[in-house]
């Protein structure tokens, strides 16, 4: 399923281009979602003379309850507070045959009495196959003569022209897609024969050195510190210049903990997702095992937390913004623990009060019920990131990273593209337990309560923001 309330990078928001013609309608779609559907049922909701939201869902199985469905794709069009009517367009590789009934007539009959009675009227329908374009609802043949038009006047239509030349572009397909815009997604690539071996020598040594300890405190402080230091630089993280730095954030994401409160983090903030973990109990008290001072390989940082605990980091050789930011979040890591085992000195009723909302925000952004607003701009550095990191990831490591991404992609509404990332993290081990939750959540057309709200959902301008913020 892909929700998608704004076209792809190089048109806006709310698009305010005329849109004139059923033509023009259709040629808007696919930049809208970023690629060319297939077999897809597409809804665009409209307010007076205006575009709202785009959706996409999977056309239903045969046999399957059209009530049922319809009363799902409204589900979803009800975060868009302003519509006040709609249009559909079926996307099928069957032809209309003449004479015959159009392809998935009674579904999308269905969807208009639906939609009809919740205040969306359907205002037009298409169907779109190989063959070419024809209305669902116009029966008159002067207006609509057989066999219907041409999929070259989609192509040649003046709005068609007008995004291309604003920058817009589409994809042939949503694997397509995520293949060129992530191309480590099909297997590792870019990056050197010789860089991978290093990444593969600090990521052993790292998961090593803090196998069961990602959850003590102070490592779990630390490594958090990391992350949001790579993070404020994502557009100047390389991970053929920092292998050492690659092969520590790999060797983290094998912990289930960690990775699944970078996914908490990179929505709502370090600060409030580690508060969200401490209340969940995820964090255990720092203690000193035998020989977890030592330092190997040239790895010391010195990074002290308290009187006796040191918290294994990677030592960043890239002089400018990243060490930097390394240094300045190590220097803040004692504040941030004390301040937050404190409870910004509340009274205990009080403490205890936020320590229930702190968990319950946790466990909401987690499973997809956070309704408040997600730092975009974070999600995309953190995107941007694992990226490069699947560019050198083998095995479970490289199994997080993709599922990370395939996560990020359904926050974002794209369900399309969250699917192509979770083949290839089944690929890189089958059976990888978030990737088929997750599969599972996208089948049952699972969306987050987030990306159901107009005002609080991502946009491909957030992500045009967020870009040229880096």
């Amino acid at each position: 399923m892909t929700s998608s309330i704004s076209p792809a990078p190089g048109s806006p928001t709310s698009s305010p281009f005329a849109v004139t013609s059923p033509a023009d309608m259709l040629s808007y779609i696919p930049h809208a979602l970023g690629f060319m559907p297939e077999e897809s049922l597409v809804v665009l909701t409209t307010s007076g003379r205006k575009l709202g939201a785009t959706l996409r869902v999977d056309l239903p199985p045969d046999g399957s309850d059209l009530l049922v469905f319809a009363q799902g794709v409204l589900s979803f069009l009800r975060g868009d507070a302003g519509a006040d009517g709609s249009l559909v367009v079926v996307y099928a590789r069957q032809e209309w045959a003449r004479g015959a009934p159009a392809p998935r007539v009674p579904m999308v009959l269905k969807l208009e009495a639906v939609l009809g009675a919740a205040g969306l009227p359907v205002g037009g329908g298409w169907f779109v196959s190989a063959g070419g374009w024809r209305d669902y609802f116009c029966m008159d043949a002067d207006c609509c003569p057989w066999p219907g038009q041409p999929l070259d006047a989609v192509v040649d239509s003046a709005l068609n022209a007008e995004l291309i030349f604003g920058g817009s572009a589409f994809h042939p397909s949503a694997p397509e897609a995520v293949f060129r815009e992530a191309p480590a997604v099909v297997a590792r690539s870019g990056t050197s024969a010789t860089t991978i071996p290093a990444v593969e020598d600090a990521q052993a040594h790292y998961a090593a050195c803090c196998a069961g300890h990602w959850t003590d405190e102070a490592q779990f402080h630390a490594t958090s510190a990391v992350w949001d230091a790579v993070l404020q630089d994502a557009g100047g993280f390389r991970v053929d210049v920092e292998p050492d730095l690659a092969g520590f954030l790999l060797a983290s994401v094998e912990s289930r903990t960690i990775r699944d409160f970078l996914l908490a983090s990179a929505c709502v903030g370090s600060v409030t997702a580690l508060e969200g973990a401490t209340a969940c109990c995820l964090l255990e008290q720092s203690e000193e095992p035998d020989g977890f001072q030592e330092r190997a390989g040239g790895r010391e940082t010195g990074l002290t937390i308290g009187a006796s605990v040191t918290p294994w980091v990677p030592e960043v050789v890239m002089p400018g913004e990243l060490r930097t930011a390394v240094g300045a979040a190590e220097a803040a890591l004692p504040v941030a623990i004390c301040r937050i085992a404190s409870g910004d000195n509340r009274d205990p009723s009080r403490r205890e009060d936020a320590g229930e909302d702190a968990a319950q925000l946790y466990a909401d952004v987690l499973a997809g019920r956070f309704t408040g607003k997600i730092d975009w701009r974070r999600v995309d550095s953190m995107t941007l990131v694992l990226g490069g990191l699947a560019c050198a990831a083998e095995g479970e490591s490289r199994a997080a990273v993709l599922t990370m991404c395939a996560w990020f992609e359904y926050a974002r509404g794209r369900g399309s593209r969250a699917a192509v990332f979770l083949d290839a993290a089944e690929q890189a081990v089958p059976g990888y337990r978030l990737a088929r939750l997750l599969q599972e959540l996208l089948r049952r057309g699972g969306l987050p309560a987030w990306a159901r709200i107009r005002s609080t959902a991502w946009t491909a301008e957030a992500g045009r923001t967020s870009r040229r913020a880096a």
